[in-house]
């Protein structure tokens, strides 16, 4: 067991974004026809919506609107990265659950067993899903020197899913192989 107390406190950071991979990992579960919305790309360098205009889908976001008190585009599922900080990512998921639409987010796993998630999902709970990848999700930094992404040099110390309301996804589908 560990004791988090001993420790020194742990920095948030919210400035980690997701790879293609991990995009691509999960495409074969969005139909093509399907319009998402990147929701948490408020000034952010995030190269998400190239990546899934790349993989072939029509994507809506904008880097100055704030998801919490913007305009909701129209869109049919929203695929995002929310940031770690726990105000933020509380409050984005109270947010979805509201807008009551299909959602993929990525997630740290610990988050599925937390007070919060129980509290803001309540009966809705029976609508979430988990895709399990297969190992550790790794993120990109944005280099501001040079003004590019660049994967991160080492794996994350935690584990991630793609967490999932309102999706339907065969259960077989659950568990990426790559």
């Amino acid at each position: 067991m560990c004791d988090l107390s001993r420790c020194p406190t742990f920095e948030v950071n919210n400035e980690y974004y997701t790879q293609k991979d991990m995009w691509k990992n999960i495409s074969h579960l969005i139909p093509k026809d399907k319009v998402i919305w990147e929701s948490c790309m408020l000034n952010s360098p995030s190269k998400s919506m190239e990546y899934w205009k790349e993989l072939g889908y029509k994507v809506v976001g904008d880097t100055k609107s704030d998801m919490l008190n913007c305009k909701i585009p129209e869109y049919d599922i929203c695929i995002t990265n929310p940031p770690f900080e726990t105000k933020l990512k509380t409050a984005i998921l109270k947010k979805l659950v509201e807008l009551d639409k299909p959602f993929i987010i990525v997630m740290n796993a610990t988050n599925l067993v937390t007070n919060y998630m129980r509290t803001i999902f309540g009966d809705k709970m029976k609508y979430l899903q988990t895709i399990i990848p297969h190992g550790k999700i790794c993120f990109e930094e944005y280099n501001k020197e040079k003004k590019i992404m660049i994967n991160c040099k080492r794996q994350p110390a935690f584990y991630c899913s793609y967490v999932c309301y309102k999706m339907n996804i065969p259960n077989e589908n659950l568990w990426l192989k790559n």
